[in-house]
């Protein structure tokens, strides 16, 4: 008889250490933390566990530490590519307003009061002295020695 009354003790200390779904309730003793926001990872997680879990705010909005702190790694490469990229459309979109203003071919003075810059080009190459520049869409063909350019649609 003891030992029945011994197993319904044990049974009645589980039910009051369960939360109201019937799950055990969550002990954070060992201090683990996520390593991107710091919030308190419980012990019942697994051991390799270092970042919260997915969820979803209100508004939709995923939110997921693992991928975060992964994407600061590459976050100053990516930047540096997105300016470039933003450079050359701009540079496309200028060019774009020469040739409807002035033609195919333009002095240098044009190229630079449309803030076009040769050097920021995609692809550079030198031949029988006229230096040719690619960009998005066009090939700016100088002559540095008539300070002249002839904008050519470049399709590959």
């Amino acid at each position: 008889m003891q030992f029945f009354n011994l197993k319904i003790q044990s049974i009645m200390k589980k039910k009051k250490e369960q939360s109201p779904n019937n799950l055990p309730e969550k002990t954070y003793k060992l201090g683990r933390a996520c390593l991107y926001c710091g919030e308190p990872i419980e012990d019942q997680a697994r051991a390799t566990k270092t970042h919260c879990s997915r969820w979803i705010d209100k508004f939709g909005v995923i939110h997921d530490c693992k991928r975060k702190k992964h994407k600061l790694k590459t976050q100053p490469q990516e930047d540096i590519l997105l300016d470039f990229a933003a450079r050359q459309r701009e540079t496309h979109r200028q060019i774009l307003k020469v040739l409807t203003a002035h033609g195919d071919y333009v002095s240098t003075e044009i190229l630079d009061a449309y803030n076009i810059i040769l050097a920021d080009n995609l692809g550079f190459s030198f031949n029988s002295g006229i230096a040719v520049a690619e960009f998005l869409g066009f090939k700016i063909l100088s002559n540095s020695k008539l300070k002249t350019h002839k904008i050519e649609p470049h399709h590959e």
